[in-house]
């Protein structure tokens, strides 16, 4: 049996018994009482196009080994995430629309899957269409940073500075990590994070909250 959750800070579905379309190809496969669970994640998450093992993340110039259990998959020029995001949800059996309308131009979430007591994850970044570079550089980041927050890898992102444990004692939340990962970004694409700016107008503490972060990178990052 194999059963599909989806998580985030902001996305949860309900767990189905079954994939439909795992039937069409697979039933020889599930009813074989020894078949292991992770060959049965891998064959499936490698079949929606995720991979497992080294992942690279050129905007932060860090790579990752993933355990044999987490799977990753990065989809950029969306035209539309909120859209994309439950089309995801179908293609995983998660009938319930995702109710958020999603905010800013990307997305990160994780799948939990179930087979018997075993569990797998995958983790999926979808990056919007319609950005400028640097906007684009920063989202990628920014996601990827979530990522790396699902995965418990926030320490190769804390060794980029003069004083990891002050920089660690700043970040308060997942948000807080993406965010400082989109300041890296730009920091290390040569862009000068002095003029660079994220306006907000409906929450002026959010823009505070992010000069904050912008600043660490800025007196902190090791050249």
């Amino acid at each position: 049996m194999l059963a599909f959750l989806c998580l985030s800070a902001s996305f949860s579905g309900s767990i189905l018994p079954e994939a439909n379309e795992w039937r069409d190809y697979s039933t020889d496969i599930i009813i074989q009482d020894k078949v292991e669970a992770k060959k049965l994640f891998k064959y499936y998450f490698e079949s929606k196009g995720f991979k497992t093992g080294k992942i690279k993340i050129p905007e932060l110039n860090v790579e990752v080994m993933l355990e044999e259990n987490q799977f990753y998959k990065r989809e950029e020029y969306i035209m539309d995430v909120y859209e994309r995001i439950n089309e995801i949800r179908e293609q995983f059996g998660l009938l319930t629309p995702y109710d958020d309308y999603a905010q800013g131009y990307g997305w990160c979430g994780e799948l939990e899957a179930q087979c018997s007591r075993e569990k797998a994850y995958g983790y999926i970044v979808l990056i919007d269409k319609n950005l400028n570079n640097a906007s684009m550089i920063y989202t990628k980041a920014h996601e990827n940073g979530h990522f790396l927050w699902y995965i418990d890898k926030q320490e190769i992102i804390y060794q980029k500075f003069k004083n990891p444990h002050l920089v660690k004692s700043k970040i308060h939340t997942n948000e807080d990590f993406g965010d400082l990962c989109g300041w890296i970004a730009l920091k290390i694409a040569n862009y000068n994070l002095n003029e660079c700016f994220i306006m907000n107008t409906e929450n002026p503490e959010t823009e505070t909250r992010l000069a904050r972060l912008r600043n660490l990178v800025e007196n902190y990052l090791r050249d």
